[in-house]
């Protein structure tokens, strides 16, 4: 399916909060965006909410178990052909640790670290900015 503004891509995107920190991917060399650094997330589903993309897509990238608090923005991009709901979400179960087919490596980053970061995918610190990090 192509995504054209009529019809987007629609995905979420879990901020996951700790110790100061957030939880940040780097995506694997077999995804579009390979090997750079993002926010984890993906499509949601036909017929799942945002909240419910969101536990199922955090347990297929990093094998936690969250709990989704409040949709924090959304993101609109190339020009409207991908639309992205920002949650923000706690871990209830598990220690994250990537997919190999979909993450190349897992870290806790500050804001600023995020900021500084190589190779970040392009909107990243543009969430920052919105949810006032």
């Amino acid at each position: 399916m192509h995504a054209t503004p009529n019809n987007p891509v629609i995905g979420v995107l879990g901020i996951i909060r700790q110790d100061g920190r957030l939880l940040i991917i780097q995506r694997s060399r077999t995804v579009r965006a390979p090997l750079t650094w993002c926010f984890p997330g993906g499509h949601i589903e036909p017929g799942e909410t945002a909240a419910q993309a969101l536990v199922r897509e955090m347990k297929e990238e990093l094998d936690i178990e969250v709990g989704p608090d409040e949709h924090l923005m959304t993101q609109t991009k190339h020009g409207g052909r991908l639309v992205l709901h920002c949650w923000s979400a706690r871990i209830v179960n598990g220690r994250p640790s990537g997919n190999p087919r979909e993450v190349a490596d897992v870290q806790w980053m500050t804001p600023e670290q995020i900021r500084r970061q190589h190779g970040i995918l392009p909107g990243t610190t543009d969430i920052l900015d919105a949810i006032g990090l």
